[in-house]
């Protein structure tokens, strides 16, 4: 029998919200680009860390205060239904209230992206009339924002009375399921407003410009930042990147749970897929000992689906043989390849 969610060890939830925004120009092959942000000096682990915006959790993501706004501003059980397909987080996060994680992961996202950047998307009444997925919508009227930004990051229950006072609700409805991760976008670019004790720097840059600045050691992606950005390397259309979320939407979500292997020479993240992604991940955070190199370990796989960490200055690199991607998403190019022009 497997064991429960409550037996097995805790990690902190979080949510993190990807921003494409369409551009005129192309760059290389991607007439788009993705919102990152370089933690400051007090917040990240390693210099010059480069996540996407979000944050932790906060109990008042889920109380049953949202739902009884929702409602209030007319948001109809059917308008909740578009957010849930297949409850997929439901099966991978403990909820202590009746709302689904679908919905409260998401006011998650927004509201940590407002603290750090100060991007508020948002419905007013009429805008929720005519809900079109990927649209980027702001307040009916002007508004403080550095001012609601300081009192939000301080306390983060007042994301619910900001949003009562401008009479607007989290746009919901602009926001899809990408993946999921534990370790042990908008139409035009928003003014962004960065929160000055979390974030040293914001970036708009295509895929290809942040692997090559990682590459270049400008930027440091850690593993499920670096992963998703090559998955992206797969599509350098912005329309057809929406298209594909829009569509994927109604699938699952895959728990990526790195299992991590030692190796003489560097550190083997292995994933879902792979040959020795053995036994429950979530019982398995300690590292196993290789005894060899990382090319020796690769020697004995047939499938593999992992990211090799190597050296210092740490070097990443994606490692796959054959491999479906989980769930009918995008399959990450390997480091050798993204050089090559995307292909969705």
């Amino acid at each position: 029998m497997a064991r429960e969610i409550s037996e097995l060890p805790m990690w902190r939830d979080s949510a993190s919200l990807i921003i494409c925004v369409k551009t005129t120009d192309e760059v290389h092959v991607f007439n788009y680009k993705l919102l990152m942000l370089k933690r400051s000096d007090r917040t990240a682990f390693i210099e010059d860390q480069t996540v996407f915006p979000g944050g932790l959790y906060d109990e008042s993501d889920e109380v049953i205060e949202w739902l009884k706004y929702f409602e209030s501003f007319g948001v109809t059980e059917q308008m909740f239904e578009k957010l849930l397909g297949g409850r997929c987080y439901d099966q991978l996060f403990n909820s202590t209230n009746a709302m689904p994680r679908e919905i409260s992961l998401r006011i998650n996202a927004l509201r940590e992206t407002f603290e750090e950047v100060g991007v508020f998307i948002c419905r007013n009444r009429e805008q929720l009339l005519t809900i079109q997925q990927w649209s980027f919508c702001k307040p009916a009227c002007d508004y403080q924002q550095s001012y609601w930004q300081e009192i939000v990051h301080n306390d983060p229950r007042q994301f619910l009375r900001m949003c009562r006072e401008l009479k607007v609700v989290p746009d919901l409805w602009s926001l899809h399921k990408w993946s999921c991760w534990a370790t042990p976008a908008a139409q035009e670019t928003p003014m962004l407003l960065p929160e000055k004790t979390e974030v040293k720097e914001c970036l708009w840059l295509s895929p290809m410009q942040y692997l090559q600045m990682h590459r270049d050691k400008k930027i440091h992606l850690s593993s499920p930042q670096f992963y998703e950005i090559t998955r992206f390397t797969c599509s350098g259309s912005f329309d057809k990147l929406q298209k594909f979320a829009q569509e994927r939407d109604k699938c699952g979500v895959a728990f990526y749970l790195p299992i991590l292997y030692l190796c003489d020479d560097g550190i083997v993240s292995v994933l879902p897929g792979d040959d020795f992604y053995i036994g429950d991940a979530r019982t398995s955070l300690e590292l196993r000992q290789t005894n060899c190199t990382i090319e020796q370990f690769r020697l004995k796989s047939k499938r593999m689906h992992r990211i090799e960490t190597i050296g210092s200055p740490v070097a990443v690199c994606l490692n796959f043989k054959p491999f479906k991607p989980l769930d009918n998403h995008l399959l990450s190019i390997c480091e050798g390849e993204v050089d090559n022009k995307a292909k969705l």
